[in-house]
C-alpha cells in the first residue's frame, strides 16, 4: 500500500510540473495524501458527484414504495370485489332456495286437494299480479274442496312477499295462519302463478326481484 501511495505522489508531482509549465494548475489534494491512495483519490472526485449516489438510492426507494402501495391497493380492491360477489351469490342462493320451497309448498297443497276430474284443475288460472282470494279460515273451520282451494292460494300468495300489506294477508297473520312479515318477509316483490293442463300436469312459477333489479324466475312441473 505504501509503494502504491509513493508512486501516486510521484505521478501527481510529475503532472503538476507539466501543467505548471503550461500555465495550468491541477486541483488535487496531494498535500493531504501521505502515501495513502484513498486520501489522494478523494481530490479527484468531481464536486457535482458528492451526494449523487445517495440521492439516486433515495429516489429508487421512493419508487419501490409507490409500486408496493399500488400493488397493495389493487390487491385490496380485488379481495373486496371477490367478497361482494360471494355475498351476492350467497344471497341469490338463499332467495332461490326460498322460492323453490314456496313452489313445492303449493304443489303439495294441490296434491292434497286434487279434485274429482283432472287432478289439480281447480287451481288453474292463478296468474302473476292476482290478489289473494278472500278465504274461509280452514284451520278453524271445516271447508269444502273449493274453500280449501281459495284458502291454499291465499296463504301461498301472502307468503310470497308482494302482498304483505294486503288486508287479506293481514287478517291471516292476525289469525296466526301465516307468520308475521318481520321474521318471514317472503321474497322481494315475490309473486307466483299456477297452470294446470288437460292431462293434469301442474306448472308452478315463482318470480322475484334479484340483484340490480333483475327479475328472477323458477318453474317446476309435476303430474297432479
Amino acid at each position: 500500500m505504501l509503494l502504491v501511495g509513493q508512486v501516486w505522489v510521484k505521478m501527481n508531482v510529475f503532472l503538476n510540473r507539466g501543467l505548471q509549465g503550461c500555465g495550468l494548475k491541477m486541483n488535487t489534494v496531494t498535500a493531504a495524501a501521505k502515501g495513502f491512495l484513498p486520501k489522494q483519490a478523494k481530490g479527484f472526485l468531481p464536486k457535482h458527484a458528492k451526494g449523487f449516489l445517495p440521492k439516486r438510492a433515495k429516489g429508487f426507494s421512493m419508487l419501490e414504495l409507490l409500486v408496493a402501495v399500488l400493488v397493495m391497493g389493487v390487491g385490496v380492491l380485488g379481495v373486496t370485489g371477490l367478497q361482494m360477489v360471494s355475498l351476492q351469490n350467497n344471497q341469490d342462493a338463499l332467495l332461490r332456495g326460498d322460492a323453490l320451497q314456496q313452489a313445492y309448498d303449493i304443489m303439495d297443497r294441490i296434491r292434497v286437494n286434487p279434485g274429482i276430474a283432472v287432478p289439480g284443475i281447480a287451481y288453474d288460472g292463478v296468474d302473476m299480479g292476482d290478489d289473494p282470494p278472500n278465504p274461509t279460515d280452514c284451520v278453524a273451520n271445516e271447508c269444502t274442496a273449493a274453500q280449501i282451494r281459495n284458502f291454499d292460494v291465499a296463504v301461498w300468495k301472502c307468503s310470497l312477499g308482494s302482498f304483505n300489506d294486503d288486508n287479506i294477508c293481514i287478517t291471516l297473520r292476525t289469525n296466526e295462519v301465516i307468520l308475521d312479515p318481520n321474521p318471514q318477509p317472503g321474497l322481494p316483490d315475490g309473486d307466483g302463478s299456477i297452470e294446470v293442463d288437460g292431462a293434469g300436469v301442474i306448472t308452478v312459477t315463482v318470480e322475484w326481484t334479484g340483484f340490480n333489479d333483475t327479475t328472477q324466475t323458477i318453474a317446476i312441473d309435476s303430474q297432479g
